[in-house]
């Protein structure tokens, strides 16, 4: 019930807007059809009984709406059905004139409950059957009951019918709302995650290096101590340091090779190159609302982590420089080429609604030096530049017998 009242409330100067529509609608058919039969002081009697119905129902809705209190709601009702009826038996029962009790029964139906709304129902109807039937006679004011109940049947209906919708919608609302509001949490969440992985794997890798390659270079450093120390005369000595510290060496290097390796970005792990660029496409257009543009042609094939690894460096440090240089641009286009003995992947943005704010970064880890390099050491060649477009341009291409 208390929703009810506030949607009610919410939708009073619509309420109101169309009570006094009907109020006038009722009035003017009286001209229409009474203006011969009713005397001016007939005239003047329902022109104050209108108005003062149309005040009643309209300040005691208003004081509802600003209220939500239903204290006064019984007693204007009351009245407003009293007033009603004097108004129906004063147009000299004119068969059109009991529509006027109709908007009472769509308001009994927004604002009462559902037995207090059967009650005003009834009320309705026994009013207009008195009503007729003290001016017209019993006969009359049965057949008139009957056809008005109908009319209030279908009023009840038709106004259970748009509560059910309104509910419905706001309800649609609310879970809507409810829905963004988990959204933002589990993107939250995932955030969180994410950092407490990435924070996580970090530690490992440095406990990693700290056992490993961290134990080899002590031990290392002891030898080189212990060779240093070693007289020249005790040649056999001194090689044996030698071979350890050789050894160790060879141990610590590839230590270090196996901690590289566990850089390796995970999706390359468990899928191919072309969905782990599907990933970094999804990723890159949820955080930046950009479109991209991304296909691959020729016959795809499995490749080696030897050359999947630069060519998803390549995609991850171009989307990167777009995001951090060129965040108006309107598109990206991302193509990966499966070419008999190349491979080549190309990242192409537009040109940027505002200017470029600086020159990518370049950095010697994953920036565009460090990926020249690495083409360079597969044998195949890297090119980052402008397009001619205005865009930018960032090309890869790898031997296929690297």
């Amino acid at each position: 019930m208390m929703e009810t009242k506030s949607m009610i409330s919410g939708d009073i100067a619509a309420g109101q807007k169309t009570f006094i529509a009907t109020v006038l609608a009722v009035y003017i058919a009286l001209c229409i059809f009474l203006r011969h039969q009713l005397t001016p002081t007939d005239w003047l009697i329902l022109l104050v009984l209108g108005g003062a119905y149309v005040l009643v129902c309209v300040a005691g809705i208003a004081h509802f709406a600003r209220t939500n209190s239903s204290s006064l709601l019984l007693p204007t009702f009351l009245l407003a059905l009293l007033l009603a009826g004097t108004i129906v038996y004063w147009a000299a029962g004119f068969f059109l004139a009991g529509l006027i009790l109709l908007p009472l029964a769509s308001l009994g139906i927004q604002i009462f409950s559902q037995r207090q709304a059967l009650v005003v129902d009834a009320l309705i109807i026994l009013t207009l059957v008195l009503a007729y039937g003290l001016r017209g006679g019993w006969e009359a004011a049965l057949m008139v009951g009957v056809g008005y109940l109908a009319a209030l049947f279908f009023v009840v209906f038709m106004t259970q019918t748009a509560l059910r919708e309104r509910q419905a919608r706001a309800e649609m609302e609310r879970l809507a709302d409810e829905l963004r509001e988990a959204n933002c949490k589990l993107q939250a969440f995932v955030d969180q995650a994410e950092e407490l992985a990435i924070t996580r794997e970090r530690a490992r890798l440095a406990h990693e290096l700290h056992d490993t390659v961290g134990h080899t270079l002590t031990a290392l450093d002891v030898q080189m101590a212990l060779l240093a120390a070693l007289p020249p005369g005790q040649t056999e000595q001194r090689r044996q340091a030698a071979e350890h510290a050789r050894t160790l060496v060879k141990e610590g290097l590839a230590d270090m090779r196996r901690a590289v390796a566990a850089l390796r970005p995970a999706a390359l792990e468990t899928f191919s190159l072309p969905v782990a660029i599907d990933g970094l496409v999804t990723q890159f257009e949820h955080n930046t609302g950009i479109a991209i543009s991304w296909q691959t042609t020729g016959q795809a094939a499995e490749l080696t982590p030897r050359l999947a690894l630069p060519l998803y460096r390549a995609v991850q440090e171009a989307l990167t420089n777009v995001q951090r240089h060129a965040p108006s641009t309107s598109q990206v286009v991302i193509r990966l080429d499966y070419e008999t003995d190349v491979i080549r992947i190309r990242v192409i943005n537009a040109l940027p609604e505002e200017p470029q704010r600086s020159e990518p970064t370049r950095n010697g880890g994953h920036g565009l030096a460090g990926l020249r390099e690495r083409a360079e050491m597969l044998g195949g060649r890297f090119e980052a530049g402008p397009d001619g477009k205005g865009g930018f341009r960032v090309m890869m291409e790898l031997p296929r017998a690297s």
